[in-house]
């Protein structure tokens, strides 16, 4: 009989050990996740854990209460990221942890749950699937370029080098800085907040051995950059930014053809570019470009789905929200999006 707990005592080895032996586990379900999500953005985290007869770990299904003004009271997992969900040895764990999720749900008044996975699973759950994920298969370098790349992409990565364009890595507190700053600037040009500085600052801190920095730099300053968190055979394109002043130096085509040719030599077998929204055409094609094929993402809610701000760029809300934000200063829109930020996903 499967026996489901809320955040119970879980030795870190114990936990981490099961992640890693499970063949649909991604970094969003480790401890170290947890602990950027709780110490940077300060959510409440609720861990279902599920042991068989035997007491052995069998499923787990992570969450986070995000207690909103702006989006409501709701349980997710997991905030910002694109996929997560439960991961369990049989079809009766994974119901084990679902079912008291949605109790879970109820006992915090929470207006809604939101479980996200990459491929569709029977949760019993209404499904919306607006969003897409654009996966590579990784090969050799040299045959990717000749036959996976689209010729705009080999065009833009020797365009970037002709530039004098340079990628490094790097792994500091500073470097992490300079590409909050570089989010914090991209993301007002879309016009929505930042990721907040601790969130990176975390990542360096609790993710090392998974994480990769990026920067690219030209005429001594850093005009874009890419975090990669890499885990169980895939290189995930997690976070990407960049300064709008030096787009025509195309350091974002330079960053992702390192990173793509640093991946598979690493041994990874795919590419994942993360979360695209399906109204987002340009996005698509950039992801594109490189070989990577677009998936359909799938959110599944209880009680029922909710209208989402973020599911319809053509909405009077999101207009107005993201117009009135790329008209802030670089400094206030610094100043307001910690605030914000937390609050969305």
């Amino acid at each position: 009989m499967t026996t489901v707990e809320v955040n119970p005592p879980v030795s870190v080895e114990e936990w981490q050990a099961y992640v890693h032996s499970h063949s649909e586990a991604t970094y969003y379900h480790l401890p170290q996740w947890k602990a950027v999500i709780e110490e940077s953005l300060r959510h409440k985290p609720f861990y279902l854990f599920a042991r068989d007869g035997e007491g052995k770990l069998c499923g787990i299904l992570p969450l986070f209460q995000i207690r909103s003004m702006l989006t409501s009271n709701r349980l997710v997992s997991l905030p910002f990221s694109h996929t997560c969900g439960p991961i369990a040895d049989s079809e009766e764990a994974t119901m084990a942890l679902v079912d008291r999720a949605k109790r879970l749900c109820d006992e915090l008044s929470c207006s809604y749950m939101e479980i996200r996975t990459i491929r569709p699973v029977s949760l019993g759950l209404e499904v919306n699937d607006h969003f897409l994920v654009h996966l590579m298969k990784l090969s050799e370098p040299k045959e990717m370029w000749q036959k996976t790349l689209a010729r705009v992409a080999r065009w833009a990565v020797g365009r970037a080098r002709k530039e004098d364009v340079a990628i490094k890595t790097y792994d500091s507190v500073e470097a992490c800085q300079a590409f909050h700053s570089l989010n914090l600037r991209g993301k007002k040009r879309l016009g929505v907040p930042g990721h907040p500085r601790e969130f990176f600052l975390a990542i360096h801190k609790h993710m090392k051995g998974y994480c990769r920095l990026y920067l690219a730099e030209y005429h001594n300053e850093f005009i874009a950059g890419a975090l990669m968190v890499n885990f169980n055979g895939v290189a995930g394109y997690a976070y990407a930014a960049s300064h709008d002043q030096y787009l025509k130096q195309f350091p974002n085509d330079l960053l992702t053809w390192q990173a793509i040719e640093d991946g598979s030599k690493q041994g990874f077998h795919t590419f994942d570019f993360g979360k695209t929204d399906s109204e987002n055409v340009g996005l698509s094609h950039f992801k594109e470009k490189w070989g990577a094929k677009p998936e359909k993402l799938y959110f599944h809610y209880y009680p029922k789905a909710p209208v989402l701000v973020s599911s319809n760029r053509s909405g009077m809300k999101y207009r107005v929200f993201t117009g009135v934000w790329r008209r802030l200063p670089l400094s206030l829109a610094g100043l307001l999006s910690p605030a914000v930020f937390r609050q969305l996903d």
